[in-house]
């Protein structure tokens, strides 16, 4: 089956179903995930200084956890 056929088929199940394909696709990727270490250059990609304390400055997200927590508070009234 090619992949816009597959996407198609995909998209016209129920919600229901799109969940059941979706949880068998992560258990199959898993299943499947790299068993090697990351090459140096590989980890060098991960590494990009640019990325890296991109919210150094925000004072709001010094703490993460209590962020978080408050973000989902404010979302869900969760605590």
């Amino acid at each position: 089956m090619e992949t816009l056929q597959l996407v198609e088929e995909i998209g016209a199940l129920p919600d229901k179903a799109r969940q059941e394909i979706e949880s068998f696709l992560l258990e199959v990727k898993l299943r499947y995930a790299r068993q090697s270490p990351l090459t140096d250059e590989e980890l060098a990609q991960w590494a990009d200084p640019e990325i890296f304390g991109m919210y150094a400055d925000r004072e709001d997200v010094r703490d993460s956890t209590a962020y978080i927590r408050k973000l989902r508070e404010q979302q869900w009234g969760a605590k």
